[in-house]
């Protein structure tokens, strides 16, 4: 279980890439997503699935947006901005999500909740420079917000890197 109160959520890891033999990682997230993962973002080299459990969710994909109640699920394709918003009212919200192939989505989920345990996020949900910069540095390519492009993205993150 990852607790991430900083960025509204918990994340139940259901199945990891290890588990799975990297074909996909799937988890749970609970609460109302903010910060860093509610901007538009792209997994360029994975499939996102979203199956709402519990309450409703907002998934904005290429510029159209969807709502989703319980039981319902949309897939992301590889390489599309997209972003996942909790629904109106005050309902409890759980989603699961799966990405397909594994990648480094573990990796990437622990990082999110280290960076918390820390105190690398600001009183939005954003990480602060140096960990912003590590995260584009360590899962740029495959786990990216959607602006600037990744290459202003990694520019910016060589600069903040040299200076710490």
């Amino acid at each position: 279980m990852l607790r991430v109160p900083d960025l509204g959520v918990t994340v139940e890891v259901r199945a990891t890439s290890a588990s799975t033999g990297g074909a996909y990682t799937e988890f749970d997230v609970s609460g109302r997503p903010r910060g860093v993962i509610a901007l538009p973002h792209v997994h360029g080299e994975q499939t996102e699935r979203h199956e709402v459990l519990e309450g409703t969710m907002r998934l904005a994909i290429g510029g159209q947006e969807h709502r989703l109640g319980p039981g319902e699920a949309m897939l992301v394709p590889m390489g599309v901005r997209h972003r996942q918003r909790a629904g109106r009212g005050k309902a409890p919200n759980r989603v699961r999500v799966r990405l397909e192939p594994a990648g480094d989505s573990d990796a990437f989920l622990a990082e999110l909740a280290a960076i918390g345990e820390t105190g690398g996020y600001d009183r939005l949900g954003m990480p602060r420079p140096r960990a912003a910069a590590k995260l584009v540095r360590d899962f740029g390519e495959g786990n990216r917000v959607a602006f600037p492009p990744l290459r202003l993205q990694h520019a910016l993150s060589r600069v903040l890197m040299r200076r710490s």
